[in-house]
């Protein structure tokens, strides 16, 4: 076996203790990943939203649309008849 020579050097690894996590870290860590969810969320519907409202004035929908069937709802297109005979 061989003498370590006056250049060499001797590490030793200490092991630091890990941190532990409380139920306060859990909570706290898991409202941030709901927050960031729900505010994704919520530019994505906003952004959603104003392209459907762009669509909506590219391309406006028909007006002619078919005739009520029930006899309860008026017909706006439908003329006026005069009763009386």
């Amino acid at each position: 076996m061989q003498t370590p020579g006056p250049d060499a050097f001797i590490v030793t690894i200490h092991k630091t203790p890990a941190e532990e996590l409380t139920i306060q870290d859990v909570i706290v860590g898991s409202l941030g990943v709901a927050g960031t969810l729900f505010v994704i969320a919520m530019v994505l519907g906003g952004v959603l939203s104003m392209l459907l409202l762009a669509w909506r004035r590219r391309f406006p929908p028909e007006q002619n649309h078919l005739p009520p069937v029930s006899p309860l709802i008026p017909d706006p297109t439908a003329r006026p008849t005069s009763q009386a005979r």
